[in-house]
């Protein structure tokens, strides 16, 4: 990309940073992570169930793979996914709004549960148990986020790095 020339130059990092972007979206399997976690309740989803859910190591390349994303009544999705109160085109989760986790349901917030200094510390939610993998006919969902489940999850100090 930047060519060959016999006098010195200078190059951006951001340019290699984009060369390693590229050549990693062709290659890399992916993997969802949660780096400011917020914790989900889904009230209507049975308790004590984890469901095993089957998705693509690579949503370009289906020749990677597959993987097992485990799926239960509590998860954690990232603090930024969630706005109380939030611009008309924001598309991640809003009180009262829908949102689809990644690989798996429609989730709508019902309620939001905060400390004694005002932070969100929980939300609670229901599910949709007829969107996994099929979209619904009634209504249109914009946004999708990134979650992860909550019993087996690790936790930086869980961290092997």
């Amino acid at each position: 990309r930047i060519g060959i020339t016999k006098a010195d130059n200078m190059v951006e990092l951001s340019l290699l940073e984009n060369c390693l972007r590229d050549d990693l979206d062709a290659t890399a399997p992916r993997r969802m992570v949660v780096m400011r976690p917020l914790r989900i309740i889904i009230d209507n989803y049975p308790p004590n169930t984890t469901e095993q859910l089957t998705v693509p190591e690579h949503p370009k390349d289906s020749s990677l793979g597959t993987h097992i994303l485990p799926f239960s009544r509590e998860i954690y999705i990232d603090a930024e996914d969630f706005r109380e109160q939030a611009p008309k085109k924001y598309k991640r989760l809003v009180t009262g709004g829908e949102v689809r986790l990644r690989h798996a349901y429609i989730i709508r917030c019902h309620e939001v549960i905060k400390d004694s200094q005002g932070q969100i510390t929980e939300l609670h939610c229901e599910y949709d148990p007829d969107t996994l993998g099929r979209n619904p006919t009634d209504r249109k969902v914009a946004g999708v986020i990134h979650w992860v489940s909550a019993p087996p999850s690790l936790t930086s100090r869980d961290s092997p790095v």
